[in-house]
């Protein structure tokens, strides 16, 4: 029955789903200028040179004692992950980009990373031993994932596999308690009724493009960008839209910070400051919208029986606001989110917060 359930959600959408796809064009232009000798004795005068464009490490942490203060449904999420410099690939994935249509290489920078991702969702009351069967169940979410990103100075284009493991493998039970035995409160009675273990594989593709940017008194500037998305596996399946305004300094240096997907998310890479401008920062303010398919954090398992919700809403959004800022080689961000009810019993919409700090190098 769950399997057949699946492959009717998967089919509505699913030429809209193939169409979102595709792998983006990117480009941070480089050049250095050289001014032209008067005589052989007089010193070679240049211009600015390119800007560095290094590798990235990112760790991220969401939780929603950041939001509500309380530990129900999207509980606490936790990533590690890194984005190679510009154009520091594996030479297959350059053949591949080479290959692709709407890929001009030679003013793309493409880049490749990795990462690390664990997940934990509650139910709204986690001192029931025996859950309330109207409420979303226990599930963590153990992954390992591979990103290529491309960008320019107006388009990133991100493409993201996550493999991994939903169950009592992923360690949620084991990570939820043992952080609130440090922190000498309860811990979550109702762990033995959550998902069952289950292979996971999401693959999410993005398209994110600023579409406009004007500039303002003292330094500041200001842009808007718009973004489409898609994600097809076992564990979600969905496609988004929605868009992201900015105020501040240097916008140029990123397209946003890095988060947890689902989301309204750069991919993890910015432009470190220099010697001449260290300090770069801005706020920002987002909307995303999701028609989902599948959610097996509120579908339950496909392949096994488990607990679920019945009554799944099939459209949810995210609003978000929050601050980055950047000196040298190192961003930290801190953003707010509101998440719409994702089932018809959820009391409420979810607030959490992430946290985020990334050096480049």
């Amino acid at each position: 029955m769950k399997l057949a359930r699946f492959e009717i959600q998967t089919g509505i959408g699913a030429a809209q789903i193939a169409a979102a796809f595709f792998f983006g064009t990117t480009f941070f232009g480089a050049m250095v200028l050289a001014a032209p000798a008067a005589s052989a004795e007089e010193a070679v005068d240049t211009g600015p040179v390119a800007p560095r464009k290094p590798g990235v490490w990112s760790l991220t942490s969401e939780n929603d004692m950041f939001g509500s203060g309380s530990d129900r449904n999207y509980s606490n999420g936790v990533r590690l992950d890194h984005v190679s410099a510009a154009d520091h690939v594996h030479p297959g994935l350059k053949w591949v980009a080479a290959r692709l249509p709407w890929l001009e290489v030679e003013r793309t920078d493409l880049r490749q990373g990795f990462g690390l991702t664990h997940a934990i969702f509650t139910p709204e009351d986690i001192t029931r031993a025996d859950p309330d069967p109207l409420d979303r169940p226990y599930a963590g979410w153990l992954a390992m994932s591979a990103t290529v990103v491309a960008t320019d100075d107006t388009t990133i284009d991100t493409l993201q596999v996550n493999l991994g493991v939903v169950g009592p493998s992923a360690g949620g039970e084991f990570v939820q308690n043992n952080w609130h035995k440090m922190l000498g409160i309860p811990g979550a009675q109702g762990w033995s009724h959550q998902l069952e273990d289950e292979p996971g594989i999401e693959i999410i593709a993005q398209r994110m493009k600023r579409l406009g940017k004007a500039e303002l008194p003292l330094g500041l500037e200001a842009d808007f960008g718009g973004h489409l998305g898609a994600a097809l596996g076992n564990v979600r399946t969905y496609a988004n839209t929605g868009m992201t305004a900015r105020i501040g300094w240097d916008l140029d240096s990123g397209f946003g910070p890095p988060r947890i997907r689902p989301a309204l998310a750069g991919a993890g890479d910015f432009t470190p400051g220099t010697d001449e401008a260290p300090w770069g920062g801005y706020v920002f303010v987002g909307v995303d919208g999701r028609a989902i398919a599948r959610d097996m954090f509120l579908d339950g398992n496909l392949w096994r029986d488990s607990a679920r919700v019945d009554d799944r809403r099939d459209f949810v959004g995210d609003l978000q606001a929050g601050v980055a800022v950047h000196y040298r080689d190192v961003q930290v961000a801190f953003t707010w989110v509101s998440r719409t009810e994702q089932f018809a019993y959820q009391r409420g919409p979810q607030q959490f917060g992430a946290v985020s700090i990334s050096i480049a190098h």
